[in-house]
């Protein structure tokens, strides 16, 4: 499967790409929001992985992006995050992940 991982953080963004590649999936890492949306924008991606904090853009915007695009519904989009606060699901599921 094509996955899109938008992560700043390099280490994170290294780990993760090294799990979904061992289990065969084809990742395009880039490591900010608006990069993100911009290729989403050129090429669907069966799986988006966003940082829920992400210079440029943030997760959030970003899978709101995705979620209003022509093929965003086709999309599994997971949001990797460190917020806990009261409400931070909310606004994940709210967004569309």
């Amino acid at each position: 499967m094509d996955v899109l991982l938008v992560e700043d953080e390099p280490e994170m963004s290294a780990m993760l790409r090294a799990v979904l590649e061992s289990r065969g999936h084809a990742v395009t890492a880039v490591a900010d929001g608006e990069s993100g949306w911009e290729n989403y924008q050129r090429r669907h991606f069966p799986m988006v992985i966003l940082d829920g904090i992400s210079p440029k853009m943030d997760g959030l915007d970003v899978c709101r992006k995705i979620r209003g695009s022509p093929s965003g519904a086709g999309s599994l989009i997971l949001v990797v995050t460190v917020r806990t606060s009261p409400g931070d699901l909310e606004q994940v599921l709210a967004a569309g992940a």
